[in-house]
């Protein structure tokens, strides 16, 4: 990113300011929609997070203009107050960024997303990337944030003039909650500019077979636990985790790790920029998508990191899941195995299928194939250009229009 760090340079009025709770440079989603948005005429404005920053920072990238608050460290996890304060400055932001379509990435830009879009006489998109209103836990607070969650992801369908989401499964769930039949899916398929260009060098280990996962780390919804006690019975699988996650959570999957006799063959490095992630998959093995159904947005997910990995030519070891499985079982041999999450056994036994298959080569040369003919942005991207046409076209937001320059 470059521009001043310090002070807010003035900004002109964009087609699209699209905006997020998240940390902005690791969130290929966002960053997917925006560049296709750009490169098909639309002026572009993201508002987003960076973690380790102190102050609210602007610059541009890619022909985007750039606005980042502070999240706070990654390693730890930020108090109620500062969350607020995230929220409070990228509530600002929204607000105080003129543009023709405000484009809410999740629940918590909606309200401000709204309020601009009716302050304008703009065009609101809401982009679900997950389902929302299920309690993280026990007691009245949970209890009272997954209400207020489900009230606020109903308000967002019902209230846009579009809403996206990231696979069928998704939008049948937000069309049964919340009554709205026009939703438009668009999956979470990697861009493959520069996928087949060399891999990036992380420092592998070169004695054995490599286990990938990249990614959020979460010790405890992701089945990691699980994975380390399958490498037991995998003497020579290296497990390499490629990410960012709390201290707490590095430190548990390590003390598990050493618990099991396995530590020497776990290893933890830092997240790296999105764009590199189908490079660093081409010097692994095989994929890893330890999913845990703890809730149904996580039951009906399918993530990223599964369509990288076929991308970089990964065969993928993957929680049976339903969206999950539909992926993991195509191809001739199909690119992957499916597993039980709770089951160390039965992870090492889809591990050990893939890694000793003597069509090991054919899986990765499906998995290529699949990721070019079916698993790209590039098919994406016609949706989402689709529905912004339609936007240019819909008179109800008179002069809020926008024009796209191609």
């Amino acid at each position: 990113m470059t521009g001043n760090p310090s002070s807010r340079s003035d900004m002109p009025p964009c087609d699209v300011c699209a905006a997020v709770i998240s940390d902005l440079q690791y969130d290929a989603r966002v960053w997917k929609e925006a560049r296709s948005l750009q490169q098909a005429g639309y002026r572009v404005s993201i508002v987003g997070c960076r973690s380790g920053i102190r102050k609210t920072e602007y610059g541009h990238r890619l022909g985007i203009q750039t606005t980042e608050v502070p999240l706070g460290g990654r390693g730890r996890h930020a108090p109620v107050v500062g969350r607020l304060m995230t929220l409070a400055r990228a509530w600002t932001a929204i607000l105080r960024t003129p543009a023709r379509v405000y484009h809410a990435h999740n629940i918590h830009t909606g309200p401000a997303c709204w309020l601009a879009s009716r302050l304008r006489h703009a065009s609101l998109v809401y982009d679900g990337h997950e389902l929302y209103g299920e309690r993280d836990g026990s007691g009245l607070g949970y209890t009272a944030i997954a209400r207020g969650s489900l009230a606020l992801e109903r308000f967002m369908v019902r209230r846009s003039d579009a809403v996206i989401t990231t696979n069928d499964s998704r939008a049948a769930v937000l069309r049964e909650r919340h009554g709205r039949q026009a939703i438009t899916v668009l999956a979470n398929f990697p861009e493959l500019r520069g996928a087949s260009e060399a891999p990036v060098d992380m420092g592998f280990p070169e004695d054995g077979l490599v286990l990938l996962y990249h990614g959020g780390i979460y010790a405890h919804v992701r089945a990691f636990r699980e994975t380390i006690g399958a490498l037991r019975m995998l003497p020579d699988v290296h497990f390499v985790i490629v990410g960012f996650g709390r201290e707490s959570d590095l430190g548990q999957i390590r003390a598990w790790a050493a618990e099991a006799g396995v530590a020497d063959r776990v290893q933890i490095l830092p997240p790296r920029p999105f764009d590199e992630l189908v490079r660093i998959a081409r010097s692994a093995t095989v994929g890893l998508v330890p999913i845990k159904p703890v809730n149904l947005g996580c039951y009906l997910g399918d993530t990223n990191k599964l369509f990288e990995y076929l991308a970089a030519g990964l065969p993928v070891v993957a929680s049976d899941l339903p969206e999950i499985r539909r992926v993991v079982t195509l191809g001739d041999p199909q690119v992957g195995e499916l597993f039980d999450p709770d089951s160390s056994e039965s992870i090492a036994a889809a591990i050990d299928k893939v890694v000793r298959d003597p069509a090991y080569g054919k899986r990765r040369r499906e998995a290529e194939r699949l990721s070019r003919e079916r698993f790209t942005w590039s098919v994406e991207e016609g949706r989402l250009l689709e529905l912004y046409d339609r936007l240019a076209g819909d008179d109800r937001h008179g002069s809020a229009n926008l024009t796209p320059r191609r």
